[in-house]
């Protein structure tokens, strides 16, 4: 921003007022050393306003003149006013002089240093005249405070001062209103803004005239009229703060998806419609949400950077006025909101570690105006067998949801077709939401596997079951689909129908792929997510790399701190976009991933960025005794091509220069093709590298299905690791 503050004063015949009003101004910003700007709208005035606010415009520099064609009143006057300024805080005032620019200052001063969202002047009465439209006014002011639960002493002054983005909010709405600027204060509470009072001077007009009548029967009519209005909007039928559908109107995109065919478009409404049955913390509006990811995904790869930027910015002002640990922080690295503006600029924030997350969980990471009653609490095993707890709110779930279902159809998947899932199924929920997640497979024509319950001498009857519920999806953890493979090697798998296989947990060895999609004859589509965020991202049907849900999610991928080069393997660190009750910036997920060269579009047409090949967890990071080491998929790589000698494996390390290696002997499995193996291992790790050898008959799954095949005991910071010591 060229300025600190901008002030916006729509100016209506105001010919006699605009200059000492913007002198005054000029003389309160040089006073208080502030860089500040006049902004005076001319709202198709009939007198000279408009001469005088261009010659104010030509002699002063900080002082820009905008015309209106045809009169918008007060509330367009604003909002032209907040789009033309270029302050990142904007302060609206009338220009009639009743309010003082000098106050202005206070004013500001306030709004820097309570940390409140917006701050508003009241109407002192000290030389206030006691006339019936200060009644009026009082009257007003005691019907919204009651209407709308708040407890302000002047609520509708209209001398208010907030940042421009946060403004430019609390100016949307739904309905249409003769008189909103009446409702700043009212829309600003109900968006979750913190609004601060001060006192401040309000003078008798002396030049012009007001546009409130002497008898104001009209405009009473019509405020009364926009009351009720306001009530179901902001009250009664308050929606969320919607950035991606608005960003949606003002940027369509260049295509669409076909529509659902009548007959699944009324069984979708249905299902969508009775979300509260089979969902929880999960509304209808997840379907909006939805339908407009449909259309985000086809933006260009410009449009989608803008989307992330504008999100950025609202989390970055949110997370530092609402949220003690980022203020803290934040203030301690002498970094202001203002100084996070682009994907590049985040950078300038420390990252954010599960300690940090579990040293300052609940409020501290709480945001202090959140709906506490609307947040979900998410568990992990965590990566090091640490149990890990975050909070998700309301909104980002039901995003979680839209962004799943949207990712589902890249397979070729349609709602209404019948499909399967391989996972834990009612792990970790309570009564109500196993009731809840049954019918919601019912619902859905979903049936579950339990990936727990999968065993190899149990595969026939699993794929009778699967073959029975003719499915066009299948989805599941990657080490489910290992079993499967094994058994498609010997049995018919190919009469399944199946249309695309998504696979998500762990990483799928390229040997086990191929298997599944030609005994299956589909596509596998590789799935990233985790507990914390549920899909960040997902493989289209151009498998050229993992689309990022970049509406919801920007992914960093960092070697020494900075952004690894196409093709370089690098840390992932997620900022979600979505979360306000717990921000999560630049959280370290313990994810290794490839960089990707996002200036080469996708074939498939998307603008949603991507990285590559996922490499699995910075806790599987094997080292060896010179230093090399070894992410956790590289074993899975190696050993590919001995499925004949090993049908299952696990490495561990506890100390460096030593691991224990366990094997589950394969069918063809000897000791002299077992040596071969060794051998071509020691290439990698060096002989002085001590290996542990454990001969098993079962390596259990964790609890919910999955296998760890690669586990490290060591504390290991990725970012420390000389990345020219990487096995390849």
């Amino acid at each position: 921003m060229t300025y600190e503050l901008s002030v916006v004063a729509p100016c209506y015949n105001e010919e006699g007022n605009v200059r000492e009003l913007s002198e005054r101004l000029l003389r309160v910003f040089e006073r208080k050393s502030i860089r500040g700007q006049v902004v005076l709208v001319n709202d198709a005035s009939t007198d000279g306003t408009a001469r005088a606010i261009d010659a104010l415009s030509a002699e002063f520099p900080d002082v820009k003149a905008i015309h209106h064609a045809q009169n918008q009143g007060i509330e367009g006057g604003w909002r032209t006013g907040t789009a033309e300024a270029d302050g990142a805080v904007v302060c609206f005032m009338d220009a009639d002089l009743q309010n003082l620019p000098e106050d202005v200052a206070r004013l500001y001063r306030e709004l820097k240093l309570t940390g409140a969202d917006m701050v508003q002047g009241y109407r002192s009465s000290v030389g206030r005249l006691k006339n019936s439209r200060y009644i009026l006014s009082k009257t007003l002011n005691t019907m919204l405070n009651t209407a709308f639960g708040m407890n302000l002493r002047d609520n509708k002054s209209g001398f208010v001062i907030a940042r421009k983005e946060t403004m430019a909010d609390v100016l949307r709405h739904r309905m249409k209103y003769k008189h909103f600027q009446t409702f700043i204060t009212v829309s600003a509470v109900a968006k979750g803004y913190s609004v601060r009072e001060i006192e401040t001077l309000f003078q008798s007009r002396l030049v012009g005239e007001s546009f409130i009548p002497s008898t104001p029967v009209s405009l009473v009519t019509n405020v009364l009229l926009d009351v009720g209005k306001a009530m179901v909007e902001f009250r009664l039928r308050r929606k969320p703060e919607n950035i991606l559908g608005e960003f949606l109107e003002h940027n369509p995109p260049p295509r669409r998806d076909p529509p659902l065919s009548p007959a699944r478009q009324a069984s979708f409404d249905a299902y969508c419609a009775t979300m509260p049955l089979h969902k929880w913390m999960i509304t209808s509006q997840a379907k909006t949400y939805y339908e407009e990811l449909k259309q985000s995904q086809w933006l260009t790869p410009d449009k989608v950077k803008e989307l992330q930027e504008l999100k950025l910015r609202r989390l970055i002002e949110h997370s530092y006025r609402h949220v003690a640990f980022y203020r803290e922080r934040m203030d301690a690295t002498g970094i202001t909101p203002d100084d996070i503006q682009t994907l590049d600029d985040l950078s300038k924030l420390p990252m954010l570690t599960k300690k940090d997350v579990r040293d300052n969980l609940y409020f501290d990471l709480f945001s202090d105006n959140h709906n506490k009653r609307q947040i979900l609490k998410v568990n992990t095993s965590g990566s090091t067998g640490e149990p890990f707890v975050c909070y998700a709110d309301r909104h980002q779930l039901e995003i979680r949801w839209a962004t799943t279902l949207r990712a589902m159809e890249w397979t070729g998947y349609r709602w209404g077709d019948p499909q399967v899932r391989l996972w834990h199924q009612t792990i970790g929920m309570s009564k109500s939401q196993q009731l809840r997640e049954r019918f919601d497979a019912l619902f859905s024509k979903r049936m579950f596997v339990p990936a727990y319950e999968m065993k190899r001498d149990q595969m026939a009857e699993t794929i009778d079951r699967i073959r029975q519920h003719n499915p066009t999806l299948i989805d599941g953890y990657a080490e489910s689909f290992n079993l499967l493979a094994e058994f498609a090697k010997q049995h018919r798998t190919d009469d399944l129908n199946v249309r695309g296989i998504v696979s998500s947990a762990q990483i799928m060895p390229d040997n086990v792929r191929s298997v599944i999609e030609e005994s299956f004859g589909c596509q596998v589509f590789d799935k990233y997510g985790s507990r914390e965020f549920s899909g960040i991202a997902y493989e289209c049907d151009a498998h050229d790399g993992h689309h990022v849900m970049a509406e919801s999610y920007i992914v960093e991928i960092l070697k020494n701190g900075e952004p690894a080069a196409p093709g370089e393997l690098g840390e992932v660190a997620i900022t979600d976009l979505n979360n306000y009750c717990m921000p999560m910036i630049r959280y370290r997920i313990g994810d290794l991933a490839v960089a990707m060269d996002n200036s080469v579009p996708c074939a498939c047409g998307r603008g949603l960025p991507r990285t590559g090949r996922i490499e699995g967890r910075v806790q599987a990071i094997i080292f060896a005794k010179n230093g090399t080491f070894l992410p956790g998929t590289f074993f899975a790589h190696l050993f590919k091509d001995y499925d004949h000698l090993i049908r299952q494996y696990q490495v561990e390390q506890v100390e460096v220069g030593s691991i224990t290696l366990r094997i589950i002997k394969g069918p063809r499995f000897t000791d002299a093709g077992f040596e071969e193996v060794l051998a071509e291992l020691r290439k990698f790790l060096g002989d002085d590298t001590a290996i542990q050898l454990e001969f098993v008959d079962d390596i259990p799954l964790v609890r919910t299905g999955k296998h760890q095949g690669s586990i490290s005991k060591l504390a290991v910071d990725f970012q420390s690791i000389d990345p020219n010591k990487r096995a390849s």
